[in-house]
């Protein structure tokens, strides 16, 4: 008979729930040796043998993965001071918000600026690394975390006309100019746009209705693979439909 015939059986025994002596004294009544009885028990486990190591290796896997992820991931919002603060929008202009004041004219409110020395275009104002930061974190970013197989941070890069700002997030999100090789996405916003949406009372809202009405576009740069180990369809909830996981 053929070995892996005699394998089936002894597998079908097992299934039978007879013991391994009752399969080796049956082996011995028919001639076999114990030995080859043996192998043939043995090759007969193996698969099984074979499975429940496999069955208990991706148990430890997922542990470890779920434990990186657990140990790695941030569980609230960050603390970024706003670059802005203080200044409102008054027409075309940014001012101080102390120089401004409301006064009733035909029953409406009106803002006046104090001192027209004070006002600064949108061209003015220095774009810095800090605004970047500051409104990564308000649009979610904050949710992202390292890939919990290769531990790399999330990098985003940002094309705000001509300045070009790279983000990596992890315990803070630190922001510095140029362009990261390493980066998952592209956010390329215009200057005015990520002015109003630093200065808006819910930035989240006004960078999304920029992107929806196409002044800013979302480009990705990495594998949908390493977008979801790092948590990026959080992101893409705040920022949908836009952003095409």
């Amino acid at each position: 008979m053929e070995e892996k015939e005699l394998i089936r059986r002894v597998r079908n025994s097992f299934k039978a729930k007879k013991s391994q002596a009752e399969i080796l004294a049956g082996f011995q009544k028919r001639g076999y040796k114990l030995a080859y009885a043996d192998e043939l028990i043995r090759k007969a486990k193996r698969p099984k043998r074979i499975i429940w190591i496999f069955a208990i290796s991706m148990m430890l896997f997922f542990s470890l993965t779920f434990s990186v992820y657990t140990i790695f991931s941030n569980s609230e919002k960050m603390e970024i001071s706003n670059p802005l603060a203080g200044f409102v929008i008054a027409g075309e202009s940014i001012v101080e918000n102390s120089l401004v004041e409301e006064i009733s004219e035909d029953n409406f409110m009106v803002a006046v600026v104090n001192s027209q020395n004070q006002e600064k275009t949108y061209e003015e104002i220095e774009i810095t690394p800090e605004f970047v930061s500051f409104l990564l974190n308000e649009i979610g970013a904050w949710k992202l975390h390292k890939n919990p197989l290769t531990l790399q941070d999330p990098m985003i890069n940002f094309q705000i006309g001509d300045h070009k700002f790279y983000s990596e997030i992890g315990n803070e999100i630190k922001t510095f100019e140029g362009i990261s090789n390493s980066a998952d996405l592209l956010f390329d916003v215009n200057r005015q746009d990520l002015i109003d949406s630093i200065m808006a009372e819910n930035p989240e809202i006004v960078f999304v209705k920029s992107i929806q009405e196409g002044r800013t576009s979302v480009d990705i740069i990495t594998n949908e693979a390493d977008l979801f180990a790092k948590g990026y369809l959080e992101l893409y909830d705040t920022l949908n439909p836009q952003l095409p996981l």
